[in-house]
């Protein structure tokens, strides 16, 4: 049987037409699928400069060789120019069953370009793609979406991704949904598809998938499956992951000072207890679901019980809860998960949204907002209904919320007054639900990810490669703890027969950041301007717990990023040098940065 070689399906929404494509030779051998194929796809298909909006702009949806395969192997990679930076890339993974449908359609990855003359949404079957029309459904939540296309098609099996009313006003960090809590949340992808008018991918496929080698793959699969199963009972971290899922975490870092309590003031929050993983499995939690082929499930799907949201089916997850309960001060079991909940129908990354009210919250008792200039919502901390009232209209980009629908960055240079200071976002995209002053590593990881601040991206140089592994594998990130990096290459010899070895993965895996990080500087990133943390973090020390009085001091701050600098091999200047890119096989980008960094940085 021949190696694998991925089948695209190109999707023209200007012209209304969609064929298959095949990438270059070499190219997925050399940067996999998902999070490292996209980058290499966006840096040679789409020109520089270019606005994320235009409709020139290509969004990539991505699966990986592993995808459907490999246990947890269930993730679609979205890949992007982030319309949030205007010039980083953008990417976002989602798991469940979706990227298995297409791939058992025939399709290893979706190129989506233009603007469709109007709402549309696009069905992709075993027979290839059809355009259907969308207007009954532009308005609709993600919910309202998923339900009537379900009616509509009459298939059980047939999978969703689709945006909100956030995607289609092109809030900038608006997501992409499926399964109702699953989300494609960072960076703004669902910005991207509201600017095309694209509502909905609808994916069912029948087909089997192939693999080089069935028998050897068979059997690694097995090996993997068998360390997962067995780790829910020998590994304490999945044992928890498992029965509170991943808000049980909640309460350790809130015990380390790490939470962005009182929008990444504080650290430490002593109603944390109040809303974690394990108080919800006490009152509102009904099932565990896994994403396709994972043997652990994580996602705790419950009803809330009592209050003004009773009835209501909710999904919470760390992130989220970080940045809405400790971040804003929602102490409320029920109306925190609510809110997670809202955020998801929306169509918003609620992680940003979480942060961008932390920060209104802090301008308003700091004075800089007025209730006038909030239009008579009264933002206090912990205030359930303004809050609610406040997300309403940043859905609807009225008022205020039109201001804040443009990201935190934005939103504080037009307030002005210093709120600047107040704006925990690197690169123009929101600080996640850990506050990093009292964590040097993670704080490090913030300034110089490619897509702006990710505690996915990995803290230590090895945790960086094996998530951009993960990533382009499209296993899911959780795994990286339980399932060793030889494991996932002899699956993914067994399937693709690449001949790929241990000696290679550093090798690979710096090839998919650096490129990653050349993208950027092709379109505008200044590294020592933009590779940088808010004042906060270097000045204002932590309020409360064990951390209490630590900032990251900007000499030690400065020290260990020209530390990371050299170690991927870039200059002072945080450059990537040509000798290391062509080491890497990164030659092609070579003249580029040279002709943007003629006279220095």
């Amino acid at each position: 049987m021949a190696k694998f070689r991925p089948k695209i399906l190109a999707v023209d929404l200007t012209t209304g037409k969609a064929e298959a494509i095949e990438l270059p030779t070499g190219w997925a051998q050399d940067f996999i699928g998902g999070r490292g194929l996209g980058t290499r796809m966006l840096w040679e298909r789409q020109p520089q400069g270019l606005d994320p909006l235009a409709p020139e702009a290509e969004i990539y949806i991505l699966t990986g060789p592993l995808t459907g395969i490999a246990p947890g192997g269930s993730q679609s990679c979205l890949v992007f120019k982030s319309p949030l930076t205007e010039q980083t890339i953008g990417y976002s993974l989602t798991g469940g069953q979706w990227g298995t449908e297409l791939r058992c359609a025939g399709y290893d990855g979706l190129v989506i370009r233009g603007v469709a003359e109007k709402p549309a949404w696009l069905l992709i079957t075993d027979n290839g793609a059809e355009f259907r029309d969308a207007g009954n459904l532009w308005g609709c939540t993600t919910w309202e979406t998923q339900v009537i296309l379900k009616e509509e098609i009459k298939d059980p099996g047939a999978r969703i991704l689709c945006i909100g009313p956030a995607g289609e006003k092109q809030v900038r960090f608006a997501s992409v949904q499926q399964e109702f809590f699953r989300a494609a949340a960072r960076c703004g992808s669902g910005c991207v598809w509201g600017a095309k008018r694209l509502k909905a991918i609808v994916v069912r496929g029948t087909r089997p998938l192939a693999a080089v080698n069935p028998e050897d793959t068979f059997h690694v699969r097995r090996e993997i499956e068998e360390r997962l199963i067995a780790s829910r009972q020998n590994h304490r971290r999945a044992y928890e992951l498992v029965r509170w899922g991943s808000t049980v975490s909640l309460r350790a870092h809130a015990e380390k000072a790490r939470l962005a309590v009182r929008n990444y003031r504080e650290g430490a929050w002593e109603e944390i207890a109040q809303i974690d993983g394990l108080k919800y499995e006490l009152r509102f939690r009904s099932r565990a679901r896994s994403c396709f082929s994972c043997p652990l499930g994580c996602m705790q799907v419950g009803v809330i019980r009592g209050g003004p949201f009773d009835g209501k089916i909710v999904c919470p997850d760390f992130d989220s809860t970080a940045t809405i309960g400790p971040g804003c001060q929602v102490n409320d079991l029920g109306a925190m998960v609510y809110l997670s909940r809202w955020a998801d129908e929306q169509g918003l990354d609620a992680t940003s949204l979480g942060n961008i009210t932390g920060f209104v919250m802090e301008c308003y008792e700091k004075g800089l907002l007025t209730l006038s200039d909030l239009e008579g919502i009264d933002l206090r901390w912990g205030n359930v209904s303004a809050i609610l009232a406040l997300w309403k209209k940043i859905v609807s980009r009225e008022g205020i919320g039109a201001l804040l629908a443009e990201g935190v960055k934005r939103a504080a240079a037009a307030i002005g007054k210093g709120a600047e200071r107040f704006a925990m976002q690197v690169k123009g995209v929101e600080f996640p639900g850990f506050t990093p002053q009292g964590d040097p590593e993670r704080a490090l990881q913030y300034a110089v990810a490619d897509r702006g601040p990710c505690h996915h991206y990995g803290g230590t140089i090895a945790e960086q490669n094996h998530r951009v592994w993960a990533d382009s594998l499209t296993v899911c990130s959780w795994h990286r703890r339980l399932v060793p990096p030889e494991m996932y290459l002899q699956l993914l010899r067994a399937v693709t027969g690449w001949e790929v070895d241990i000696n290679e993965w550093d090798i690979i895996a710096e090839r998919m950041l650096l490129l990653a990080r050349v993208y950027n500087l092709r379109e505008g990133m200044i590294p020592l301007r933009d590779d940088v943390l808010p004042e906060r973090v270097h000045q204002e020390p932590l309020t409360r717990g064990e951390k209490a009085g630590t900032v990251y001091p900007r000499a030690r701050f400065l020290a260990d990023r020209l530390a990371w600098y050299q170690r991927r091999g870039c200059d002072a200047s945080g450059i990537p040098t040509p000798e290391h890119l062509d080491t890497l096989g990164l030659g092609f980008t070579i003249p580029v940065i040279n002709d943007i960094f003629t006279d220095g940085v």
